[in-house]
């Protein structure tokens, strides 16, 4: 939560690490803290490991890792759903692969099997609702997305210092772009958007020549009224956009069934990558929207607040779907959701 008189910050966070050392390795961090029982997995033995984290046959909230995606979801749909006889909320996340088609270039599809057992758990009677990590179809009613938040691989801390960014209204009107690239085609967005910041938008766009380290990238978030967050390893435009928003930075995604947990937040929607999907006459209209998530103190209060693991954890509590938000109307002008959709040129 954001302690009152400090500026600490305990951020959402779903991924658990240290990997590949297996199952029983694992730190029991950010969300996954927070539920009953934790199903762990690895690639490496031990693949599955079931921590109770309360002392009950009848847990509530359900957390299991897909580090191990195909391991945990066999584990899962043959060893543990068939002891959950009591109403249960069912977290997933930990991984980039993607539910429940699995869109992620690195790794093989669900077989039929997987599918099925896939079926099974969002079917069954007792399920109250699936909140789900980088979730790649929407519109079923007991299951949603659930944003990744910021990445720890050393282990989450209690909390983060928050930093304190220049003014939104300060900043030149350009789009920050600044990716990993790497080789296979789950990344090829990623390099079609590259060419895009070299050519139809080279007037407002920065493309760093060479990946950044960390703090540098961080100096250049704050130097930009909006950065680019590309999916490359899963759909989530997390945790860059997590990031560009505590420095007070407009993220721009683009649009998937991960957009219900993003409506929380103030970012830009565009409906694909293409040439049209920016211009400095939008990239001016959006920051006017914005300004008051960013420079009024009301409105950047609770951006903060909507980065919390608290924020995510009551919605999880409620066992109800993901959807736009209720308060600060006034900041986005539209029902306390901060998101701009743009769907025409």
């Amino acid at each position: 939560m954001i302690r009152a008189g400090t500026t600490v910050l305990s951020p959402q966070s779903t991924r658990l690490f240290p990997k590949n050392r297996g199952a029983e390795a694992y730190a029991i961090t950010g969300i996954a803290a927070r539920c009953d029982w934790v199903v762990l997995s690895d690639h490496r033995a031990p693949h599955v490991e079931l921590i109770r984290q309360r002392d009950t046959d009848h847990p509530r909230h359900v957390f299991l890792s897909l580090r191990a995606p195909f391991h945990a979801v066999h584990h899962f749909a043959e060893r543990i759903l068939p002891r959950l006889r009591a109403d249960f909320v069912l977290v997933t996340g930990s991984e980039d692969i993607t539910l429940p088609r699995q869109t992620d270039a690195r790794w093989r599809a669900f077989d039929a099997e997987e599918q099925a057992m896939l079926a099974r758990i969002l079917d069954h009677p007792n399920l109250v609702h699936w909140y789900a990590e980088n979730l790649d179809e929407g519109g079923h009613p007991r299951r949603s997305p659930l944003p990744l938040g910021l990445v720890f691989p050393e282990g989450k801390p209690d909390g983060i210092i928050l930093p304190s960014p220049p003014a939104l209204a300060t900043r030149p009107l350009r789009a920050f772009c600044a990716h990993r690239h790497r080789e296979g085609p789950q990344w090829q967005m990623r390099r079609d958007v590259s060419r895009l910041a070299r050519g139809a938008w080279r007037d407002i766009c920065t493309l760093p020549e060479i990946e950044l380290p960390e703090p540098d990238f961080m100096a250049e978030l704050e130097r930009h009224a909006f950065v680019l967050c590309v999916e490359g390893g899963g759909l989530d435009p997390s945790p860059k956009a997590f990031s560009a928003l505590l420095h007070g930075t407009i993220p721009i995604i683009r649009n998937t069934a991960l957009v219900p947990a993003y409506d929380h937040l103030p970012v830009v929607v565009v409906e694909d990558w293409t040439a049209e999907a920016l211009s400095a006459r939008k990239l001016a209209r959006w920051r006017a929207a914005m300004l008051p998530w960013f420079d009024e103190p009301a409105g950047r209060r609770e951006v903060l607040h909507r980065l919390s693991g608290d924020y995510w954890w009551r919605i999880v509590e409620s066992g109800r779907p993901v959807a736009r938000p209720g308060a600060i109307a006034r900041h986005a002008g539209r029902s306390g959701s901060g998101r701009i959709t743009e769907t025409t040129a």
